[in-house]
């Protein structure tokens, strides 16, 4: 008897925690979908939106090219965030093929715009392309 009620009580967990997934998954797509709708229509902070969730796999299938299309669109658009993501991916890369000058140019525009991860990142990357220049990395890092 306590075995069948043990039992009984792991199925109705098990159960519950599918329909939260599944409700969770469903309210995620719908976010996705019109977080897409805005973003085509020219929303900065939408096109943001959605490049993350590709990145992520949130609402829709994990894609790091349409993430990067979508980071693109938001960072020429003036998204701060945007611009630093640009940086990562082309130091990465994530949905794009791998290109360190191309990280600095937007991890410079990012830092321009005061995000402090940018200014971090593009330490690293000026170190890294000027053979470990001590002045450029402190002059950056100073920033933080």
């Amino acid at each position: 008897m306590k075995t069948l009620i043990a039992l009984i009580l792991i199925l109705t967990i098990n159960l519950n925690a599918r329909t939260t997934d599944l409700y969770t998954h469903a309210k995620e797509s719908r976010v996705a979908k019109r977080a897409l709708f805005y973003a085509k229509q020219g929303n900065v902070q939408a096109q943001f939106d959605i490049a993350i969730a590709y990145a992520k796999g949130d609402g829709v299938k994990k894609d790091e090219t349409k993430a990067f299309y979508w980071f693109h669109k938001s960072a020429r658009g003036g998204n701060t965030m945007a611009k630093y993501y640009m940086g990562v991916s082309f130091l990465q890369g994530r949905g794009v093929r791998r290109d360190i000058h191309l990280a600095r140019y937007w991890f410079k525009q990012a830092a321009k715009a005061g995000h402090k991860k940018a200014i971090f990142y593009l330490a690293k990357v000026e170190k890294s392309l000027h053979n470990n220049n001590r002045y450029i990395t402190k002059s950056y890092l100073s920033k933080i």
